[in-house]
């Protein structure tokens, strides 16, 4: 692995550090209007969306982790 692809595979790694804090922030605040609805459809709705937070979420922890074994790997070289 060249010096260029560690910082490409680090860089990434901070910016799916990113994410994975505004989609936690973002599941807190659906969360908190998931429990103050009243209306089945909103709390539907809600549900469903924050279902697709969870998605990408999980999504984003598995490619972090891909590219810290990368990283790991390079290193262990």
């Amino acid at each position: 692995m060249t010096g260029n692809e560690a910082k490409r595979r680090q860089d990434e790694i901070c910016e799916l550090n990113g994410a994975l804090s505004v989609l936690d922030i973002l599941f807190e605040w659906l969360d908190l209007r998931l429990n103050e609805a009243r209306d089945d459809c909103v709390r539907e709705a809600l549900d469903n969306v924050i279902e697709l937070v969870r998605a990408y979420e999980i999504e984003y922890q598995h490619r972090k982790t891909d590219q810290q074994a990368a990283l790991e790997n390079k290193r262990a070289l």
